[in-house]
């Protein structure tokens, strides 16, 4: 007598999804098809982003990817939480140039897995989004999407280390391109001074950059 052997996967997969997404932006409405999602880590693909002038039935512009992250259906959108899920797509103006932008999230390759996004400027000249590798590669490594400070018009990427060493990158947009001007990192993975943070905090003023250093016992810094 044969015997019959069922492997049993761990993995779900899910068929291929379409979403009308109409309020994700003021300007442009927005359909996704995903390809098949693995719905124990979210990882879905391939993703096909159609963008619409609003109220248009033709896409001006469609943007495929290999990858993406989708943990709910429909998908949310504009979601930044730190140290959570975040949305497929994040609209803004990323260059503050007065035209909103687009990031389109491509799977988990932030720091410990965060979902990571690809940058897309909207050119007024071609009249689409044109993709970035310098405002992506700011947040590469990141802790999921860079945070925006609209009045100081100044982005915001979270980077972390083991349990023990956090950074906070600060860039404004200088010449169309985003510009390192502050750093901010809390250490205490020093083996040594295991009891100790060393806050550093670093500035760039007026062209240079200037550093202060300090330290503090963890059991009252981290109160």
């Amino acid at each position: 007598m044969g015997f019959l052997i069922l492997l049993v996967l761990t993995v779900s997969v899910g068929a291929q999804e379409r979403f009308q997404l109409n309020d994700a932006s003021k300007l442009v409405d927005v359909t996704i098809d995903v390809g098949t999602c693995d719905t124990v880590h979210g990882h879905c693909g391939p993703v096909s982003v159609q963008l619409f002038r609003k109220r248009s039935k033709k896409p001006f512009q469609t943007i495929r990817l290999p990858w993406t992250i989708m943990w709910e259906s429909p998908p949310p959108t504009n979601v930044t939480r730190l140290y959570d899920e975040q949305s497929i797509l994040n609209f803004g103006d990323f260059n503050f140039d007065g035209h909103e932008d687009v990031a389109i999230c491509d799977g988990d390759n932030g720091g410990y897995h965060a979902t990571s996004y690809r940058i897309y400027l909207y050119s007024p000249s071609r009249k689409r989004f044109v993709y970035s590798r310098p405002f992506t590669k700011m947040n590469d490594g990141g802790l999921g999407m860079f945070q925006t400070d609209k009045k100081k018009h100044v982005h915001f990427a979270f980077f972390k280390s083991t349990c023990c060493w956090h950074q906070t990158q600060g860039f404004d947009v200088y010449h169309g391109r985003p510009r390192k001007i502050y750093e901010f990192t809390e250490d205490a993975a020093n083996p040594a001074t295991m009891d100790t943070v060393e806050i550093t905090t670093s500035k760039l003023i007026k062209g240079k950059w200037r550093t202060w250093i300090k330290h503090a016992k963890v059991s009252e810094y981290y109160k």
